[in-house]
């Protein structure tokens, strides 16, 4: 059974990142090709984490602090004691292969730099079919680049060496959003009905008696179905943990995934409290305002940018009880954590997306206070 240490998870390219490992001197080492021992066996890990719902970060391979901090909350999760090992046994092979479909061509778009210029395109979609692929199987540009060292330009038909998580599919996306706007439009259509219908019955009931030599009345039409109740959505609270830079999912108080993310700015933080879930839209088109991304503070002057996984919030927005603040996807994803946000909680759009389907319109989000002495 092949098995690896909980605290060997930062090799060599990034032992020391995280608040768990001991600080030692800066080295240059030269970093294991892919089919390197060691680089496979992480490689196994971050897809078990990954597939967990403990998400690891992009895949490559080398592991690190949000590595670690997956594998520690997946270990609490499983009622693990602290340094276990996990069980990378059900992945043989961590790599299989995808073929590139002439499909996929339709999520590949022009870009620009410019708001001005992005809000005139069609949709915010990826530069190439390397950074498609890559999002698609929550892996590191670069590594999925040493994966395959003879191919230069993908193309359809082109087969790619990929690890093997589940896939983030953009199809997946596009009818979820979908689905959703349908049940909108049926509910409210089903809620106006029963309104209507109700008013007339209530202004019938009102009238006067009909005089005994009057024609016989219509019969009143039968009443609409009652809209659906909403059922009741799960016992889950979204936790931020802006030091370690976690966004952790609970239900009844168990531990059921974790997430990677960059929590605001020192500028504009996340504000600490309990909030609430009260919006969750895929494929959101974006108010671009500098105003709001500097201060915080919303201004006249912005542009209408259209959706894609290369939004400034990439494939998801997940708005809370406060203005302009809410949880969303990015098409920067190899600077998650490492980088600063507008007050947001952002996350790589292959875990924003489940994000999405773990919340509903009222799930608390706790921000709590950084302790002073950290």
């Amino acid at each position: 059974m092949r098995t690896l240490w909980i605290w060997f998870l930062a090799l060599a390219t990034t032992f020391g990142q995280g608040d768990s490992f001991p600080q030692a001197p800066a080295v240059n080492l030269p970093k294991p090709p892919p089919d390197a021992p060691e680089r496979i066996e992480m490689t196994r890990v971050q897809i078990v984490l990954d597939r967990s719902g403990f998400r690891p970060g992009k895949i490559d391979g080398l592991g690190g602090e949000f590595t670690q901090r997956a594998a520690d909350r997946y270990g609490q999760a499983n009622g693990m004691p602290l340094g276990s090992r996990i069980d990378t046994s059900a992945i043989p092979q961590p790599y299989r292969e995808y073929t590139i479909r002439e499909d996929d061509l339709a999520w590949v778009g022009p870009q620009a730099s410019s708001p001005a210029a992005q809000e005139k395109l069609k949709g915010l979609k990826y530069a190439d079919l390397w950074e498609f692929v890559a999002e698609r199987f929550h892996c590191d540009l670069g590594f999925l680049k040493e994966l395959n060292p003879g191919v230069t330009t993908p193309e359809p038909g082109t087969v790619l060496r990929v690890p093997d998580v589940e896939e983030f599919r953009m199809e997946d996306v596009s009818v979820l959003e979908k689905q959703r706007r349908e049940e909108e439009k049926a509910r409210k259509a089903a809620e106006k009905a029963y309104k209507e219908w109700e008013a007339a019955r209530q202004k019938a009931a009102q009238a006067p008696p009909p005089a005994p030599d009057a024609p016989p009345t219509a019969t009143p039409a039968p009443p609409p179905p009652t809209p659906s109740p909403t059922p009741e959505p799960p016992n889950r609270k979204v936790v931020l943990l802006r030091k370690e830079r976690i966004l952790e999912v609970h239900e009844d108080g168990r531990l059921i995934a974790s997430f990677p993310c960059t929590p605001g700015s020192a500028r504009v933080p996340v504000p600490t409290g309990t909030w609430k879930v009260t919006g969750n839209v895929l494929l959101p088109y974006y108010r671009w305002d500098k105003s709001v991304l500097e201060s915080g503070v919303r201004s006249e002057n912005a542009f209408n940018l259209p959706p894609g996984p290369n939004s400034p919030v990439g494939i998801v927005w997940i708005a809370i009880n406060r203005p302009s603040v809410g949880m969303h996807g990015t098409m920067w994803p190899d600077q998650i954590g490492r980088n600063e946000s507008s007050g947001c909680i952002r996350l790589a759009n292959w875990d924003a997306f489940l994000l999405s389907q773990l919340v509903t319109k009222g799930t608390p989000v706790e921000v709590p206070e950084i302790p002073a002495d950290t």
